[in-house]
Parts: C-alpha cells; structure tokens; sequence
C-alpha cells in the first residue's frame, strides 16, 4: 500500500534527523571538496576558499527533507526563545550587510550563505530535536573515531595513513606540525581527522560533555559502552594539549556538576562522579608520560618565556588581537566583512611577522568582521541564554537534558574566549549553532511545562 501524506512526512522527518546525525558525525572532519580556489599566499587556504565538507552535505541534505516534510504536512513552527533567536538573526544580517563594504565580498558572500545554513540548523533542532539524547549514537561514534586515531597518531608520533579521511601527514620533526617542545624533544599533538588539535580538542570535549549528560540520566545495559567511549575520548582530549578545550570541558563539568549538589540532586551526582574515576584509570597512564609536556602547556617553571614555541604562541595572539583592535577602531560600522580577517590583515600588514589568521577571541572576531552591530548581536546570543537561566532558576524545571544542553552551551562559550573557530571554521560554527538549538529547544519546552502545570 502507498504510504499516506502523515506516514511519508513522518519518514522525511526521520530521515532529516538521520541525516542530521551523520552531519554531527562528519562534524571534525577536515576532508572536503575545493569548490573554488583563491590563493592569497601566504594566507592559508582555509580562509579564503570555498569549500564544502562531508558535514556539510548531510546537513543540507537534513534540511531539504524537513522543508519536504514541512510542505507535505504543514505544521505550526516555533522560531525558539526570542532573546536568542533575535540575536542571531542579527548576526546574519550584519554579516549580509558587511558583504557591500568587506575587503572580500565574495568570501563574505559565501560567509552569509554559510550563517544562513546555520540558521536553518538552529530551527530544525528547536523545532524537531527534544532531548540532548537524541544525538547520543552519532556523538559517541564521533568520540570513538577522533579519539581512536588521536590516541594512534601521538602512539607512534606520525600520521597512521588516513588521508583519504582528511587526516593531515604528520611528522614531529616537520616545520608547521602542531607540537608541544621540551629540552629540544618534540611531542606531536594529537589531530585525530581534524584540521588542528585545538579543534580536535574543543569538539572532543563538546562530545564528552553530551556523553557525560546521557550518562547520568541513562539506565541501560549501554552505559558501559558510554563509559568506555567516553574514557578513550578522556585521553584523547589530554593528548591534544589544548588549553582551550581543557577548560572548556572543566568548565562544563563544573557548572554542571555545581547545579547538581545546589539542587541536591545527589543520584546523578554519583553516577557523574563515578564515570570521572572509571575514565582517570584509562587516562591516568597517558597523563603520567606526557606530565613534563603538561607542564609546558601551563607554564612550568617559566615556560612561557623560557620555550620559544610557547612564547612565540603567546605573542601571536597577543599581536593579533592589537591588529583586530586597530582593523574595528578603522571600520566600527560596517567591519571588514564577514570572513575576510586574514585577508584585511594581509592587505594592510603585509609585513605582520606571525601567521595570517582570526584573532583568537570569537567576539572579537565577529565584531571586526561585521561592525558593531554584528559584534553586539554576538555578544547577545552569547549572554541571554545565561540570563534567561538566571532569572528563571527558582520556578524552571532544570531536566538533565537541559543541564546537559547548559554545560554544552556553556563549553562551546568559554572555548570562544580563547579561540576563533566557533566563529569563523565549520566544525565550531555547526557546534555553536547546534549548541544554541538545543539549549533553545529543551529552554522552551521547559518553559511550555511551567505554563501547563
């Protein structure tokens, strides 16, 4: 028998959450099609071409079948709590409006395109996506994958091979290769199939955080799968020696885990406590051989000065952030559009002495891009869902789903204070903005509980 209009827009749905999953899956990988190249050495390529990922495909997939199920059974839509939702179409529409004065329109045409995307994700999730749990199976196989090879490459120090799957070929001893020096030793960092280990770090500890969240609500025979993924992710996460993804799953584990004893909520307390110990005996032999380069990373005995990398990282930024500075204060109106940082700052330092890339603080990074107002919108979409929480603590129903979307957000946010990526690189922005789906959706759906009590 055919299928019926409810039984076919019932399908598209599953299919788009599917698809959706695959494009989360896909989210790290640094694999993808050169859909035009623009050179502009010796900026790197990443920032001035246009490309398309293998997330990409399945996220555009995901939404042309939910507007094919929308069509065929058309339904009320929620566009999400308005203090965010607010926000972030002020950010698309800086950055539409920043493409007439950028120093690279087409880049800031493709740049719009891409938040336009996003924002398609941002619906489809407050609309169709109820529980944190619902990207479990697609996470968790994330986790494995990166970590698997994260935890293979900083094994045998090189690359295992993988580069049909986008990984990079690494080699310690190379010149541009991520590595953390000692006494003249060069540890690689651990890239898993991404493009960076800061990257790698920040999306494996958006994953752990999930898996984190699922666990302790879960009661099934698979939590010891959770518990075994999640400790290899654990590892794999120390083994990137990033600073910036350390703190942000520190800061996610802690603010979730201070909600939790406020509101004496002391079962899942335990549970959480109890994966943390099962996966500090997976890590712990990982940590204890790469100590003296954890010392390194946090400033041991000087090592920020005393190490050349360590100082010529620290500088990096420093100088960056006084460029982009300098760039806002020249254009605070309409920003140097969307996208086109690197490309600004090649055109006016052609003799900047670091590498030609966003500075490492998001906002700042949206502010100079799309001007004021851009930069304000951001800074919105980035405080409401906090205020929001604030002022709603005492008669909202704080579900693990919505603690869970909470230390997620909150991960992702401390991750922009200290790097660019979940602003201007695809794997970030499809965390960020999936990040904010879901907060939104499980935010409204705890508010409609308050309203029908």
């Amino acid at each position: 028998m055919p299928l019926q209009e409810g039984e076919t827009s019932a399908c598209l749905d599953f299919m788009a959450r599917f698809s959706l999953g695959v494009s989360v899956f896909l989210s790290p990988f640094r694999a993808h099609v050169v859909l035009l190249a623009r050179p502009l050495e010796p900026v790197y390529d990443a920032y001035t071409g246009f490309h398309l990922f293998w997330g990409d495909i399945f996220l555009v997939i995901a939404l042309m079948l939910w507007a094919a199920s929308l069509i065929l059974k058309p339904r009320p839509l929620t566009t999400g709590p308005r203090f965010l939702t607010l926000p972030l179409a002020g950010v698309t529409l800086a950055s539409g409006i920043s493409i007439f004065f950028s120093v690279d329109a087409p880049l800031s045409l493709y740049h719009t395109a891409r938040l336009l995307l996003l924002d398609g994700l941002y619906l489809f999730v407050v609309n169709e996506v109820r529980s944190s749990d619902s990207f479990i199976v697609p996470v968790a196989a994330m986790v494995l994958v990166q970590a698997t090879v994260a935890v293979g490459q900083s094994l045998r120090q090189q690359s295992l091979g993988l580069a049909r799957l986008g990984e990079w070929p690494l080699d310690p001893a190379w010149s541009g290769v991520s590595v953390v020096e000692l006494d003249g030793t060069r540890l690689l960092r651990a890239y898993g199939l991404t493009d960076h280990p800061n990257l790698l770090g920040g999306v494996l500890a958006f994953g752990l955080t999930l898996l984190a969240g699922w666990h302790i609500a879960a009661k099934t025979r698979w939590r010891a799968v959770v518990v075994a993924i999640f400790s290899l992710g654990l590892a794999a996460l120390f083994l990137t020696f990033s600073r910036s993804a350390w703190l942000a799953w520190l800061a996610g584990l802690l603010g979730g885990g201070a909600i939790l004893l406020k509101r004496r909520r002391y079962g899942e307390l335990r549970d959480g406590l109890a994966l943390l110990l099962a996966s500090a005996v997976v890590a712990f032999p990982f940590v204890w051989q790469g100590a003296p380069y954890l010392g390194v990373r946090l400033n041991r005995a000087a090592s920020f000065t005393r190490v050349a990398a360590e100082n010529r990282s620290l500088s990096e930024r420093a100088a960056l952030n006084r460029a982009a500075n300098d760039l806002f204060a020249a254009h605070p109106l309409t920003g140097i559009g969307a996208g086109a940082f690197p490309t600004a700052l090649r055109l006016q330092r052609p003799d900047f002495p670091f590498n030609y890339q966003p500075p490492h603080v998001a906002l700042l990074n949206a502010a100079v891009e799309t001007g004021v107002g851009g930069g304000l919108a951001y800074l919105a979409a980035l405080a409401t869902p906090w205020l929001a929480l604030a002022l709603t603590r005492r008669r909202l129903p704080l579900s693990t789903p919505l603690l869970t979307a909470s230390a997620l957000l909150l991960a992702v946010t401390v991750v922009g204070f200290f790097d660019y990526y979940p602003w201007l690189l695809t794997p970030g922005r499809m965390w960020q903005w999936l990040a904010w789906g879901l907060w939104g959706s499980l935010y409204r759906r705890a508010q409609d509980e308050v309203r029908h009590a």
